[in-house]
């Protein structure tokens, strides 16, 4: 079975109250889904090519259409508009090798 991939690059504009709020309500809407961090932040060493300040975000999921769910799920959008206010993104969905 392929796993699933969330890959985001999120550059935080406001990382006020709400993006608290945001970033301490993922886990639980992830938990449903069998969603686990891989990455969360931390260190990069550009290697090659250019990179801005984002914050790298992967997750892992059984499948990409469980990636997809977890996304489109009622837990996930109703936290969703707190990060939209304070930081833009790019967010990916893919599908492992096999």
């Amino acid at each position: 079975m392929t796993k699933g991939y969330i890959f985001a690059e999120v550059n935080i504009r406001s990382a006020n109250s709400e993006w608290s709020e945001y970033s301490s309500k993922v886990q639980a809407t992830l938990d449903a889904y069998g969603g686990v961090f891989l990455i969360r932040g931390g260190t990069q060493n550009v290697l090659e090519g250019t990179a801005d300040d984002a914050t790298i975000v992967v997750l892992e999921f059984e499948t990409p259409q469980r990636a997809e769910e977890w996304y489109a799920s009622t837990a996930y959008q109703d936290i969703l508009p707190l990060r939209l206010r304070n930081a833009d993104a790019r967010v990916i969905c893919l599908s492992g090798s096999n």
